[in-house]
């Protein structure tokens, strides 16, 4: 018996394409490419508007208003059929920002709004935190990523870490229709639940303009996050972040869900490790899985800055809209909580990537540089193991 599919879709608003008014990026004066031009994110006002877990609040997603605070400021909410004026409160961080609206009345279908003298109107998703009651959750997003790159990942996470629920926001794949990847993903044994939501918008590039932090502009993926915490995974046993290209290390006796969940904050952070772009010479798929890739550089330093995390989100710090998740940290998470986080490692396959972003699909460097890492010889000898055993 395959996993429950379940459904969900955005509500997303855009400005008018026939409208001057348009989100500027930083120091907007500072020269920049023709292409960051088209992939910066300059018409979205609203990712997607729901349900908070409270049924009382209705959040919005966006992007950072950036030049467009001022409109943001003097907007006006009201809640539709009925038509009552509704409270807002603004939190933001560099990449995204949740409009909260309070006190919205029971039945409420649509969000009316109006912003720099024009009217817009949302419907409001449902909150789905409950279905996924106890589940211990893997997301990410993905564009274009082979299905069965997508099953070993969902696999290897089921059978090492007792992963039983999957969301996946899909960002406008072209080779497939999100109802594949969901499809592919239900067969996966020991999955319970499945979403895969479509969400076709502007990645987001990176700006060589801002010195301190190209990845700003990211604006989808970080709002995702939000949308992931605070519509799907709030009453999750766990959720973990990891990509595609990423498997998280095992854990001696354990898992990492329970490693976060017995956490003092209910937080692991997990430092990277690359495995090479070096298939093993045994396998002649034209795109193999993780499974092929073993090899690391002999230099142990050769580690990630950028770390992933594993989040109890039933903690109450979480329930602070000031609190945001994003790729790599907690952003406002407390720092004393950052400093005692639990430890963990994950292993990021430079070969398990279309080069949609940068080219990884070979290494720069010889074999005389690179070794079959033990662990990796041992993780997946656990992996297969278990799989065998199914």
């Amino acid at each position: 018996m395959g996993a429950k599919v379940l459904k969900a879709v955005v509500s997303s608003v855009f400005l008018p394409e026939g409208k001057e008014l348009r989100r500027l990026p930083k120091a907007p004066a500072r020269p920049r490419t023709k292409k960051f031009k088209d992939d910066f994110e300059d018409r979205a006002l609203v990712y997607d508007v729901f349900w908070h877990m409270d049924a009382r609040q209705v959040l919005m997603v966006c992007p950072p208003a950036v030049n467009l605070a001022p409109y943001w400021s003097e907007a006006t909410f009201r809640a539709y059929p009925g038509g009552q004026v509704l409270s807002a409160q603004f939190h933001s961080i560099r990449s995204t920002m949740t409009i909260v609206l309070e006190d919205v009345p029971g039945g409420t279908k649509q969000i009316h709004f109006t912003f720099a003298g024009q009217e817009f109107t949302a419907d409001i998703g449902q909150n789905l935190a409950k279905n996924f009651v106890g589940a211990r959750m893997i997301f990410t997003m993905s564009q274009n990523n082979p299905l069965h790159w997508m099953d070993t990942w969902a696999r290897y996470h089921q059978l090492i870490h007792g992963a039983d629920a999957v969301v996946v926001f899909d960002n406008g794949s072209s080779i497939y229709q999100p109802d594949d990847v969901a499809e592919n993903l239900a067969k996966v044994p020991g999955i319970k639940q499945v979403l895969v939501v479509s969400i076709p918008f502007k990645y987001g590039p990176h700006d060589p303009a801002v010195l301190f932090n190209r990845f700003w502009a990211n604006f989808l993926q970080v709002s995702t996050f939000t949308i992931l915490l605070r519509r799907f995974g709030g009453r999750a046993f766990g959720v973990l972040n990891v990509d595609i290209d990423e498997l998280a290390a095992p854990v001696a006796n354990s898992n990492i869900f329970e490693v976060a969940r017995q956490s003092e904050d209910g937080f692991c952070s997990m430092r990277g490790r690359w495995v090479e772009s070096i298939a093993d010479q045994s396998n002649s798929t034209a795109m193999p899985d993780h499974l092929a890739f073993r090899s690391v550089l002999r230099d142990c330093r050769h580690t990630l800055n950028a770390r992933k995390w594993v989040l109890d989100p039933s903690r109450d710090w979480l329930a602070d809209l000031d609190v945001h998740p994003s790729p790599h940290r907690i952003k406002n998470m407390p720092r004393e909580m950052a400093r005692r986080a639990a430890d963990g490692l994950f292993w990021h396959f430079k070969g398990i990537n279309n080069n949609w972003k940068e080219s990884r699909s070979r290494t720069e460097k010889g074999s005389f540089w690179t070794h079959r890492h033990p662990e990796l010889k041992a993780l997946f000898e656990q992996y297969l193991t278990a799989k065998n055993d199914q």
